[in-house]
């Protein structure tokens, strides 16, 4: 105990005196979260830790107290790095073993992911000037929202329902918008820059970084749970496409829909409700620490990112209650203390949620416009379909076997058959009101078509473990030793077979490669969105020069912005940035914006809508770009009492 506390003392002071920051920082705290013996397997370990850090660790942004000088990231950073002096000082040298998990084969999958993710995200991550960043956010909507509720944590220390009054007296914006990822965000800025929040340009640089590497982590996270799968490690030949083609769905296909296009927090949630599906199947123990504190997490960070997600969750928490056998549940005084603790955890970190949602009508859901690209129905329906076929296959395969793993494996599509029935339900009511799907409807088929891959996978690992269960164990080892014995050649086929085949699944959605210049169009979600951010990228764009030049050394002063390039920036968007920018997002700035959509029209419209603006707040301040200062101060000396 007395040397994880010294080390984390010298982490304290190091971070205090301007050490330990940038980017390795947060190499290091994952690198040393991996370390943690949470789980024997490389991929075990990835998966619990990450879980716990994108799912828990946001709730450190509803405490008000901002910890002083240390910060949360700090905290954070010395807890792990104290944690790991505590194992490795524990028994040394056999502590240190400790801190080296297993590694396979198969768990070289997750960082193949890691290395296809970080190319798709690339702009993001490596972005760091302010213009390129803010021409990157600003080609898709949602990002403007996502951004401000990122910089005021950063500049209030805490998240927008705890904040006092807003400048002009209204409330402040998103107060019941979920904000678990952009406290990861959060967390990841404080450790690469400081505690104290820097410009507006140099934070919405560590939105566009932090955000894209969370996108990064969770489909390692997801990729790393499902190499964990028992079944899938025995069979890594069978494994390796498999879970590859997991990986282009999500890095490639739908996933990048989400991921590049404003909704990272969304992603994360469908992420998070994913490995709780797949932890669901290895939970032999229920009781047991790590897996129970990571499945906890994973409700957690749902609700305070896509609370409509839990129903995933719930789905998947049928499943650890097989088989129901009450020796599964024994644990030492200790084990159901932890576990109760682990409990509270949960209940107190998903109140907070809850409550902040409370005020969010069932129509607002229902009903909500938005642009949300449209995953491939087709597709959608192929993945459902197969998923609820191959579980019925599952089931009359295994019909009069039994196994615990088994057993969790067949019910594993619990969690989508949950979400298909919320899907279901609200394309109804759309429907049946509006004649047409909505917003709400298309973000829940993309993440029913993410868990969908995840649940045809753990369907294959249920197939793969029947096929176990039902050939004894004489007979496996004689086929294994005839396939060694039989040369090479017959093992380098299965191998090479194995590797095209995961080849192959990369382009399952598309061709991968922006190449249109070469005469090869890409076809990928993910490929088409790169090829525009290259494009946005060779140039910054004039509504982008001119919303800097709006916003400099205007924090924390409220302004209504209207753009004179509607033609590159959606006017009501441009106002939005210009909050987001400077700190002043308030309800009362969003019902002034209102009055902006005249300029879709044009800039000939100018004057019409700065009366209405002054019609509904005298008191405003209208800020126009400098070509057409002259023209608002004629406007505003000619206008009508």
């Amino acid at each position: 105990m007395a040397a994880g506390a010294i080390v984390a003392a010298v982490v304290i002071a190091l971070r205090l005196s301007g050490f330990l920051t940038a980017g390795w920082a947060i190499a290091l705290l994952l690198a040393c979260l991996v370390a943690l013996p949470s789980a024997r397997t490389f991929s075990g370990r990835v998966t619990l830790s990450l879980s716990i850090l994108l799912g828990l660790v946001p709730l450190l942004w509803w405490i008000p107290s901002g910890f002083g000088a240390l910060g949360r990231g700090t905290l954070v950073l010395a807890t792990v790095l104290g944690a790991v002096a505590f194992v490795v000082a524990r028994g040394f040298p056999s502590g240190a073993r400790r801190l080296v998990p297993e590694f396979t084969w198969l768990d070289a999958l997750p960082i193949i992911a890691a290395a296809l993710s970080v190319w798709v995200h690339f702009r993001l991550l490596s972005v760091r000037a302010y213009d390129k960043a803010l021409s990157l956010l600003t080609m898709n909507w949602d990002n403007a929202s996502h951004f401000d509720i990122f910089h005021m944590q950063r500049v209030y220390g805490q998240v927008i329902p705890l904040l006092g009054a807003s400048p002009d007296g209204s409330g402040w914006s998103f107060k019941d918008y979920p904000q678990g990822f952009h406290g990861i965000v959060a967390i990841f800025a404080e450790l690469t820059s400081s505690k104290a929040a820097g410009t507006a340009a140099s934070e919405l640089v560590n939105y566009a970084n932090g955000s894209a590497l969370v996108s990064v982590l969770v489909v390692v996270m997801v990729l790393a749970a499902l190499a964990a799968v028992r079944a899938f490690r025995r069979r890594p030949v069978i494994a390796f496409p498999a879970l590859m083609l997991v990986a282009a769905g999500w890095i490639f296909g739908p996933g990048s829909s989400a991921s590049l296009h404003g909704f990272p927090n969304f992603f994360l949630a469908v992420g998070l409700a994913s490995v709780a599906i797949v932890l669901a199947t290895g939970m032999d123990r229920p009781l047991r620490s790590a897996p129970l504190l990571s499945f906890v997490a994973c409700a957690v960070g749902v609700a305070h990112n896509w609370v409509l997600l839990e129903v995933l969750v719930l789905g998947a928490a049928g499943a650890v209650l097989l088989p129901w056998n009450l020796r599964r549940w024994r644990a030492t005084r200790a084990g159901y203390l932890t576990a109760a603790g682990i409990g509270l955890v949960g209940l107190v970190g998903i109140v907070p949620a809850l409550v902040q949602l409370a005020g969010v009508s069932t129509e607002a859901v229902l009903y909500g416009v938005g642009g949300v690209p449209i995953p491939d129905l087709g597709q959608l329906a192929l993945i459902i379909i197969g998923s609820a076929a191959l579980a019925l296959l599952v089931f009359v395969k295994s019909s009069r076997l039994s196994g615990g793993a088994l057993q969790r494996l067949r019910w594993s599509f619990a969690g989508l058959a949950a979400g298909f029935v919320l899907a279901v339900y609200m394309a109804v009511a759309q429907l049946t009101k509006g004649g047409t799907l909505t917003y709400y409807s298309y973000k829940l088929g993309i993440a029913l078509f993410l868990a969908g891959l995840v649940t045809l996978c753990l369907s294959l690992a249920a197939l793969l473990e029947v096929s176990r269960i039902r050939r004894p164990s004489a007979d496996a080892q004689r086929q294994e030793d005839e396939i060694v014995h039989s040369g090479g050649l017959r093992v380098a086929g299965t191998i090479t077979a194995s590797v095209l085949a995961t080849v192959a699944v990369t382009q399952a959605f598309g061709f991968t490669f922006p190449l249109a210049a070469k005469g090869l169009p890409p076809s990928s979600p993910s490929a088409v969105a790169m090829a525009k951010e290259l494009a946005v990228l060779k140039e910054v764009p004039p509504s982008v020069a001119m919303l800097m030049a709006a916003t400099k050394d205007r924090e924390g002063q409220p302004a209504v912005y209207v753009t004179t390039q509607p033609t590159h920036i959606d006017a009501i968007l441009a106002k939005q940035w210009y909050d987001g920018l400077t700190a002043t997002y308030t309800e009362g700035g969003w019902r002034l914006s209102l009055n902006m959509f005249e300029l879709s029209g044009g800039v000939d419209n100018l004057r019409l809508v700065v009366n209405k603006i002054v019609k509904a707040d005298p008191s405003a301040l209208i800020i126009v770009d400098p070509d057409n200062q002259a023209a608002l101060n004629h406007i505003l000396a000619t206008l009508d009492d």
